[in-house]
């Protein structure tokens, strides 16, 4: 068996030990590797590898461990007798190229989210020069020591009860208590525990709030222009959507919203414009709801970073008549990958809620629950979140004056507190090119055209966010910007 396994990478992060199990167990459980077929001698895959031998022994021995590998006395390394193939009856490849049916060919879908259209970055945008996406988070700056210190607290022997156990529909009380007592009061929201529930992000508040209130003859309405992938949810199970226009102080309280059952606001920062609803806007808006019994569904997505220290409290912290579902996140604040959201309503529609959860996933992982209770319980998340509102005012102020300087003849719209900016060339033009070439020289910023009723509407406009980006390199991508603009725009 002269060529066995390729190449290891031995500047990835995962370790050559493990690397070298992973291809080992994957040709067992392929069919490659039979039971008790013989493997290569330790010294023969390390010169092949160019590896150490001692680490060829420490990977035999941590896959002795899991049953996947034998050693027999003067003998070697064997494939454990009992190990199984999992697919060695068939080739994978020649099964995956064999014509295949379409379950939706039997039974069709009344509706499919396969037509939409989502925000689509690189995958690898952050390796680009300059990234300028907006709502995501510099992997740097994630504070991976307490993080590791609070898991390796949860994953103690003391703990090990309550991470395997499964809460049935309900939700870890550890991490319902430090919402309820730290993370809500921020937003000036008090709430008891029977009103709070658990997401996986905040797009599944979203998609719960649309499903348990979808009817044929509701109708909603969303900010226009608004958060493209709630506007699809809301597609699929509402009749119909009614697009609200926004001035300066936010969305407006038009004929149209009073024949909404239901609206869809970002009051904080709205989602794209970033503007802030003004506080009168808000007074008027609840009044409004109320008069014409409307339920609104209020997304505080990038509240608690907020570095405005005049920052108004949420809509939920004045709703007299319970008509408001609050939606929360721990994405732009703590970790995108966390995909750990919130929602406040109403007791009877908190169990409504926990109940269609509970069909799909049950609950979050209570590992993550509780690695996430305790991390806030030990202050990291406070400290966290005032070591962001510092960094993203420095990297707010950095893009505002390169913005003026090399952008001159724009309005620059941002509202106070916020990581993003809309650019308003007041140009005539389908920027989707001046994202294309952009991206070809290193500068990655965020479609527009998706997120408004009438593509035509973002013409001219450009989007932008600086809470990924180093305040070093902001002055800089923006200047080659600037020179992509120039090429786009007719002189």
């Amino acid at each position: 068996m002269d060529i066995l396994f390729s190449a290891l990478d031995k500047q990835s992060a995962i370790s050559l030990r493990d690397q070298l199990c992973e291809k080992i167990s994957y040709q067992i459980s392929a069919g490659l590797l039979k039971p008790n077929q013989r493997l290569p001698s330790c010294r023969k895959i390390a010169r092949q590898l160019d590896i150490s031998r001692n680490t060829v022994v420490s990977a035999y021995q941590a896959l002795i461990y899991d049953g996947i590998v034998e050693s027999r006395e003067r003998s070697g390394y064997f494939v454990h007798a009992e190990a199984r193939a999992h697919c060695a009856t068939k080739d994978l490849n020649q099964e995956l190229t064999k014509p295949r049916k379409k379950l939706f060919d039997f039974m069709p879908l009344d509706k499919s989210f396969i037509g939409y259209k989502t925000i689509i970055r690189p995958d690898n945008w952050a390796n680009y020069a300059y990234p300028f996406v907006c709502n995501q988070m510099d992997a740097k700056r994630f504070p991976l020591a307490n993080w590791r210190k609070c898991s390796a607290d949860i994953l103690s022997q003391s703990k090990a009860v309550q991470v395997m156990s499964d809460y049935s529909y309900d939700d870890c009380d550890e991490l319902l208590t430090e919402i309820q007592t730290r993370i809500l009061p921020s937003r000036g929201i008090v709430a008891s525990k029977d009103e709070i529930l658990l997401t996986s992000g905040a797009q599944q508040s979203i998609y719960l709030t649309s499903m348990i209130f979808s009817n044929s003859d509701r109708a909603i309405a969303v900010e226009d222009p608004c958060y493209p992938d709630a506007r699809n949810i809301f597609d699929v199970f509402f009749n119909k959507i009614n697009p609200i226009k926004l001035d300066d102080e936010g969305i407006t309280c038009t004929p149209e919203l009073a024949q909404s059952d239901l609206v869809y606001v970002t009051p904080n920062h709205q989602y794209p414009t970033s503007i802030r609803m003004s506080k009168q806007r808000r007074q008027d808006l609840l009044a409004f709801a109320k008069r014409n019994k409307i339920v609104i569904i209020e997304d505080d997505y990038d509240a608690k970073t907020d570095f405005d220290p005049q920052i108004l409290t949420a809509l939920k912290a004045d709703d007299t008549e319970n008509n408001i579902i609050y939606i929360g996140s721990l994405s732009k604040d703590l970790n995108p990958g966390l995909r750990i959201g919130y929602m406040v309503a109403s007791a009877d529609f908190i169990l409504e809620a926990k109940k269609r959860r509970g069909m799909m996933i049950r609950h979050l992982p209570p590992f993550l629950q509780l690695t996430t209770a305790h991390f806030i319980r030990l202050g990291h998340h406070d400290s966290h979140i005032s070591m962001l509102q510092n960094i993203y005012k420095r990297r707010w102020v950095a893009a505002h004056a390169a913005l003026k300087k090399y952008f001159p003849d724009s309005q620059i719209i941002s509202g106070s507190g916020g990581t993003n900016f809309l650019i308003d060339t007041h140009q005539q033009i389908d920027f989707s090119i001046l994202e294309e070439k952009a991206l070809a020289r290193g500068v990655v910023i965020d479609t527009l055209n998706l997120c408004y009723s009438d593509p035509k509407q973002c013409y001219g406009l450009f989007r932008l966010g600086v809470s990924a980006i180093g305040v070093n390199k902001i002055a800089a991508g923006i200047k080659v910007l600037r020179e992509v603009y120039e090429e786009v725009v007719p002189s």
